[in-house]
């Protein structure tokens, strides 16, 4: 929860808002004081479009459609980011940094455009 509040900008105040929640609570679910409740875990999820094993177990295992969404917007990413800076990349280089994005993605149920873009600053 704090990974993606942070990713937002969003103050703690905002995010129990967006919940329904009082802030306290919020805060105690977010530090892993108090058990979050599935009805809250769903809500967040639906509400910031993250993925419900990904904020409950720290992984995602997502169904086709979503792997194919997935996919395709980290391959965009790496088109769009190439092109931006003028890179001209194989298609092997293609392949190799679809992946690494994708995976990236999945694990921290990130976006594939943030992913690229922090990858393409990291490389150059």
């Amino acid at each position: 929860m704090l990974s993606v509040r942070s990713q937002l900008g969003y103050p703690q105040s905002k995010v129990a808002a967006i919940l329904g929640i009082a802030d306290k609570s919020y805060k105690n679910y977010e530090l892993e004081k108090r058990e979050l409740p599935l009805s809250i875990a769903v809500k967040f999820c639906e509400e910031f479009d993250k993925n419900l094993m990904w904020l409950v177990y720290g992984s995602s295992v997502p169904d086709s459609e979503q792997s194919a969404r997935l996919a395709g917007e980290a391959a965009q990413a790496v088109f769009e980011h190439a092109d931006a800076n003028d890179k001209s990349l194989t298609s092997a280089e293609i392949q190799k940094f679809t992946r690494y994005i994708f995976e990236q993605s999945l694990s921290k149920g990130t976006s594939p455009q943030s992913e690229a873009k922090l990858f393409f600053s990291a490389i150059g």
